[in-house]
């Protein structure tokens, strides 16, 4: 038989498959009319900006009610953790973050699996194109234990980022960072005393300064160091990382920025105040996720309204690794009303529903939102650094454990020691201390589990070009040359 012969053959047995297969109908959107959905959030700007707006039009829609209760991270996880141990058939939506907590509750089988309902072409639009249409740094999170089923979608890439001041930058001529020796010369030179008072009026540098709170935004600066939470012995034993060389190094870094050229409220206030305090002119630099930008560019909440962008953490010794705590929609494995809350995450993930999160800056996992003609982000180098980051971020923000809680809180006591003492010999004694807590907790608790993530071996390094793509993009590259 000839090749053109045995093309055609193939063609036709093809169209002849393709004839017998069932056409894919539409999603009937109303097929659970009246049902109330219980969904347990944490407060975060986009609550208002995005899901309550869509939560009122997805019932407009589709004739189902989404209850939300939304309380503080603490105070929803601890709520949540109730619930499903309790197995509680009256939570059926739950937000959270896999690198967190997904472990825990992937381990405890409190999550639904998800993929029967992502193949059933009566639940789940033709178009959907899950993984397909996912940045790659928010897919590293929706798996944190190898083998784990699919028991979460990843909808949002909220990235930690540098937000700067445009305006200090541009009126002291300082240099825009690229790496984290000149971010510290930039935190020196923009810590600025006004009036004379020995007391500074603008600070150089802000991030999270309290307790296990602080593993969030430690995070890129211990990869960017080379350092890790966690590394792996040569016989596959899971040990902590974090009394290496590079992750001591990292703690003495950032011990060194807070202590320095942050207020002293940097060691008590947490994210919201801490956005607030930039938002409020008293600092020149804010490492924090890139949504507190919507704050600080509010006229109405800000006084710095369109003088602050975000950028890339700096590079370290171990290169640029941005740091990107994504957040996912799961299903609990108790509710009685499982389809239509997957209907729910189904709906709100779809892509133009997500155009409408990305035009209200929050950074979404699917590309189409951001290469959509639609989008406009609300500054260049924003969009520039949030896109990176969701592209090719670690989704490791936290040192995935199942003591979770336990393993942010040793890290934090470093950071601690960092900050109040600073001395090589008082953090590497505090690491050696924690480092051996952590190791024997994850031989108490983890037996059999192969946690993915464990270094940032599936990442890809940020090239120089890439790190100063966003600065290039709003125009500060000249500055300080």
């Amino acid at each position: 038989m000839s090749a053109l012969r045995t093309l055609t053959a193939a063609a036709a047995a093809a169209a002849t498959v393709l004839a017998a297969a069932p056409a894919r109908a539409e999603v009937d959107w109303r097929q659970f009319e009246g049902t109330t959905l219980n969904a347990a959030y944490f407060t975060a700007n986009y609550i208002d900006a995005w899901f309550r707006p869509m939560a009122k039009r997805f019932e407009e829609e589709t004739g189902i009610k989404v209850q939300m209760q939304v309380l503080q991270a603490g105070q929803i996880r601890k709520k949540q953790d109730i619930m499903l141990a309790g197995k509680d058939p009256q939570l059926d939506v739950v937000m959270l973050q896999m690198d967190n907590r997904g472990g825990k509750l992937t381990a405890a089988g409190h999550l639904e699996d998800l993929q029967p309902y992502l193949d059933d072409p009566t639940l789940t639009p033709a178009g959907y194109d899950y993984p397909g249409d996912w940045l790659g740094g928010c897919l590293n999170t929706a798996k944190v234990i190898t083998g784990q089923p699919l028991n979460n979608i990843v909808w949002s890439a909220q990235a930690q980022l540098l937000h700067i001041r445009k305006d200090l930058f541009e009126k002291h001529n300082v240099k825009v960072p690229t790496t984290l020796a000149e971010l510290e010369d930039a935190a020196k030179k923009l810590t600025i005393d006004e009036d004379g008072d020995g007391k500074p009026e603008v600070y150089g540098f802000l991030s999270r300064g309290h307790g296990r709170l602080t593993t969030a935004s430690f995070a890129t600066y211990l990869f960017n160091h080379g350092g890790s939470w966690f590394k792996r012995l040569q016989d596959g034993t899971k040990v902590s990382n974090l009394d290496s060389k590079e992750s001591i190094d990292a703690f003495e870094y950032y011990g060194r920025l807070i202590r320095d050229y942050a207020p002293e409220s940097a060691l008590s206030t947490k994210p919201p105040q801490n956005a607030a305090l930039y938002a409020a002119g008293k600092a020149a630099m804010l490492s924090a996720l890139n949504y507190w930008h919507g704050l600080a560019d509010n006229p109405k909440k800000s006084r710095i309204a369109g003088k602050s962008t975000t950028i890339l953490v700096p590079a370290g010794p171990g290169g640029s690794y941005p740091n990107v705590p994504t957040t996912s929609l799961a299903i609990s494995k108790y509710s009685e009303n499982k389809k239509a809350a997957w209907l729910y995450i189904a709906w709100m993930t779809q892509q133009h529903i997500m155009l409408e999160g990305q035009t209200a800056a929050v950074p979404m996992c699917r590309r189409t939102a951001w290469e959509d003609p639609a989008y406009e982000s609300p500054t260049p180098a924003w969009g520039e650094s949030a896109k990176i980051a969701a592209d090719f971020g670690i989704a490791i923000a936290k040192p995935q454990a199942i003591a979770i809680g336990q393993m942010r809180d040793a890290a934090g006591e470093i950071v601690n020691v960092a900050i109040r003492d600073g001395s090589r010999a008082a953090i590497e004694a505090e690491a050696k201390k924690q480092a051996a807590f952590m190791t024997e907790l994850v031989a108490e608790t983890e037996g059999g589990m192969d946690f993915a993530g464990v270094i940032p071996e599936f990442a890809k390094k940020l090239d120089a070009e890439m790190q100063s793509a966003p600065i290039r993009a709003e125009g500060l590259d000249k500055l300080g040359m």
